[in-house]
C-alpha cells in the first residue's frame, strides 16, 4: 500500500514538473507572438499574474544555471518583464521550489539554479 502511495506522489511531482515545463514554453512562443504582432499585452488576473511571475522567475534562473541571484534583481526583472510589483521573492520562491527543486536558496536573499 505504501509503495502504491509513494508510486502516485512521485508521478505527481513529474507532473507538475511537466507542467511546468509546458508553460515556460508557453512563455516563450507568446513573447515571440507579442513581438510579432507587436500589441500591447492584456490586462491579466492577479491569480494568473502569480502563476506568470513563477513562470518568468525559474525561466531567469534556468537560463542563467549556477549564477547567484539576489532577490532584488529577480523582484526587478519581474517588474521589467512582466510589470508584477512585489518586495519579496521568498512568497514566489515557496511555490517555484515545489516545482523545480534545482532552485535553491543559498543563504537569505540569494537564489541560484544547481546543475
Amino acid at each position: 500500500m505504501e509503495d502504491k502511495e509513494i508510486y502516485l506522489e512521485v508521478k505527481l511531482k513529474e507532473i507538475n514538473r511537466d507542467i511546468m515545463k509546458l508553460n515556460i514554453k508557453k512563455r516563450h512562443l507568446c513573447k515571440q507572438l507579442n513581438t510579432f504582432k507587436k500589441t500591447e499585452p492584456k490586462t491579466v488576473k492577479k491569480e494568473l499574474k502569480k502563476d506568470q511571475a513563477m513562470i518568468e522567475s525559474i525561466y531567469l534562473l534556468k537560463s542563467n544555471p549556477n549564477r547567484l541571484f539576489a532577490s532584488k534583481e529577480i523582484c526587478q526583472y519581474l517588474k521589467d518583464e512582466i510589470s508584477y510589483n512585489t518586495d519579496s521573492f521568498a512568497a514566489i520562491y515557496k511555490r517555484i521550489h515545489h516545482f523545480e527543486p534545482q532552485i535553491l536558496q543559498v543563504r537569505r536573499g540569494y537564489y541560484i539554479y544547481k546543475l
